[in-house]
């Protein structure tokens, strides 16, 4: 995951550019071109279009508008075509592509007006799970406890609707899932599809899997499975990730039909905030897709949410005990962001059970895994009964009736959002009403840390204050910057700004701390 050669006490010499550069390369690229490096290297080149179509048909206007993209790009086409023929991947959902091109190479294109900025493609991973045990199948009480017994005995079951799961596979020949995996593909490092039949790499996707649609243990036992292996062995790249967005939005590649998700689940991400995530998440809004992602397993600290779901948009979820207790591992919130949004928002929005749930495991099992990448799918399968029993509602309807409806009582707070969900009451907000529907106990707060981005952050004598993780400094010519908190810093020499993130700098200075970014008062 390493985009950058910045560390502590050892400064970059990053000259200033000899030709002004219209779109961004990262600092390790920049670095490394100035170095002359010819070595081929993964790459994402995203481009900087306008995009305002709604609906399904966004799909074909994003593909028009990259395809525009590349025919624009004049004498650097040569070897971008080149690039693309060989081991290209376009990217349509996040306006990019996927090269493998050298640093040299990646600087000419980045000095083009169409290209808004190139960064290495970086590693993505699955939260660890905090516990797992081996177990029978039985009535989950998972079930029971955001009221999904009520809505599956009134016949509400995710019918019609498809569920979007981003994960290590599926093991689609498990008796819980039998019939349920509507289409199945593998992505690889590049975001290529690789050939292959439905397989769980590891265990986590099938468990995930019975969690939205198994026949005893899902939410939403009706709603079919649209499944992307995009994370072999718990681990994958942004191009893996991005491409497999994509393709559970359109499996047939054709904006025409109908085939795509209605809602997307994810249990997969990095600590901190990472604007690269942001384009294709407000694509997938603006298609009219609910995304669901897991908040992250990185607690009890406050300010300690991982992107995705930590991106103000997407439905964030948190995890909760048997006992309605915001779990100690839930990440809490606050996230500061700054760049693609601005301010700090409290997170996650909603807490769903995610301690030693039961659900399906490859190979005909079952077992017991503990994480937000529990409550995620438990959440999504809410939101596919919902979407199965008002067809046709927005984004935002959904949100409102979970959020509204969540034990809370219309409150949020950075343990577990607006509360624990109520899949009946959220029914009821959409006009829908179930028999038996009852008001879970609300999930008692533990109070976390106080975030350390209550106040400006203090950096390094002598240097000032940037941006928070997750946000960009920008200035132009040369600078002496600083990354870190607490005493604690890499710092270095660039030119033209740069991002506030580990994936940029290649090292986390205080893992598990909110950290900030400043740059040295005075010039270089």
């Amino acid at each position: 995951m390493k985009r950058s050669v910045l560390l502590l006490g050892a400064a970059l010499s990053l000259a200033a550019a000899s030709t002004a550069s219209a779109g961004r390369l990262s600092p390790s690229l920049l670095a490394k071109a100035r170095a002359n490096d010819n070595t081929p290297i993964g790459v994402i080149v995203r481009f900087s279009v306008a995009n305002n179509a709604q609906g399904r048909q966004l799909f074909a206007n994003l593909r028009a508008q990259l395809q525009t993209s590349l025919a624009k790009l004049g004498p650097a086409a040569g070897f971008v075509n080149e690039a693309l023929k060989k081991n290209g991947v376009q990217l349509w959902l996040d306006q990019s592509i996927y090269l493998k091109l050298s640093p040299v190479q990646a600087r000419v294109l980045a000095s083009l007006p169409i290209v808004d900025e190139i960064f290495e493609n970086f590693r993505v991973n699955l939260p660890a799970p905090k516990a797992k045990a081996q177990s029978t199948a039985k009535a989950p009480a998972h079930l029971q406890a955001v009221g999904a017994v009520q809505t599956r005995n009134a016949g509400l079951r995710g019918q019609g609707v498809r569920i979007g799961q981003l994960d290590t596979g599926v093991d689609a020949t498990h008796p819980e899932l039998r019939g349920k995996v509507a289409a199945f593909a593998e992505f690889g490092a590049d975001g290529n599809r690789v050939q292959s039949s439905p397989h769980d790499s590891a265990q986590h996707g099938t468990h995930t899997a019975g969690l939205l649609v198994g026949n005893t243990v899902g939410v939403a036992p009706d709603a079919k499975l649209i499944s992307a292996l995009v994370l072999p062995n718990g681990e994958g790249t942004f191009a893996q990730v991005i491409a497999g967005m994509q393709w559970v939005l359109d499996p047939d590649n054709n904006a025409d039909t109908n085939d795509g998700a209605n809602v997307v689940s994810m249990s997969l991400g990095l600590p901190g905030t990472y604007q690269e995530f942001v384009v294709p998440v407000k694509n997938m809004l603006k298609a009219g897709v609910v995304p669901v992602f897991a908040i992250g397993n990185f607690g009890p600290t406050a300010g300690s949410t991982g992107s995705p779901g930590n991106i103000p948009d997407v439905i964030g979820v948190g995890a909760v005990d048997q006992n309605n207790q915001v779990a100690s591992f839930s990440s809490r919130g606050p996230v500061a962001w700054t760049g693609a949004y601005n301010g700090t928002f409290v997170k996650p929005d909603v807490a769903a059970p995610g301690v030693a749930i039961t659900s399906s495991f490859p190979g005909g099992r079952y077992g017991s895994l503990s994480g937000s990448s529990q409550a995620a799918p438990i959440t999504a399968g809410a939101v596919a009964v919902m979407l199965g029993a008002k067809p046709g509602s927005s984004v935002d309807t959904i949100k409102n009736a979970l959020y509204q409806s969540a034990s809370n009582n219309g409150q949020k707070n950075n343990n577990t959002g607006y509360g624990l969900i109520n899949l009946p009451a959220a029914l009821q907000k959409l006009g829908v009403k179930v028999a038996g529907a009852s008001t879970p106990v609300t999930p008692k707060a533990v109070t976390p840390t106080p975030p350390a981005s209550a106040a400006t952050p203090v950096g390094p004598a002598g240097y000032t204050f940037c941006a928070r993780e997750g946000g960009s400094c920008k200035f132009s010519g040369q600078k002496r910057v600083a990354f870190g908190a607490d005493g604690r810093y890499l710092s270095g020499l660039t030119s033209d700004g740069f991002n506030c993130t580990v994936a940029e700098w290649g090292s986390d200075p205080v893992p598990g701390k909110p950290k900030a970014c400043f740059i040295q008062n005075g010039g270089q």
